[in-house]
């Protein structure tokens, strides 16, 4: 009888060392196993968008996989130092007109406990974020 072999499931791989100037803005410390509030505006205006966005989400799909976030409520007091820190954020994430790679279509469809097919764009990933955290007021 022949063996069957487990699928082997390609993963986007997430290269944090890329991200060395964007640690001091907070997020995902992988060592500790904690996350620091981001400072998402400070980061823009230190190195302007793109890195920065994609710092976050890289971030946040870290945390949801090592199941740092428990709840959804407690996601919005601990990711984004400030109300105005979320709104950049959600700005620049609503211009990436991408699919999202699907690492961070399953954390986030986990984490927002929301269907697959209605975040399948950053764009998309950015209104369904705004919805959520409309729920839960800083």
């Amino acid at each position: 009888m022949a063996k069957i072999f487990p699928q082997q499931v390609n993963r986007t791989r997430i290269k944090m060392e890329i991200y060395a100037d964007c640690v001091q803005f907070g997020g995902w410390q992988a060592f500790t196993k904690t996350f620091e509030p981001i400072r998402f505006q400070e980061a823009i205006a230190a190195f302007g968008r793109g890195t920065q966005t994609q710092y976050v989400l890289d971030c946040i799909t870290l945390a949801v996989e090592a199941h740092f976030f428990t709840t959804r409520e407690s996601l919005k007091a601990c990711v984004f130092a400030s109300e105005s820190d979320f709104n950049a954020f959600c700005d620049a994430l609503a211009q990436y007109d991408w699919w999202l790679n699907e690492r961070h279509a399953y954390a986030f469809a986990m984490l927002l406990d929301c269907e697959e097919f209605t975040i399948r764009s950053y764009a998309d990933l950015a209104a369904e974020f705004r919805e959520e955290y409309e729920k839960y007021p800083m």
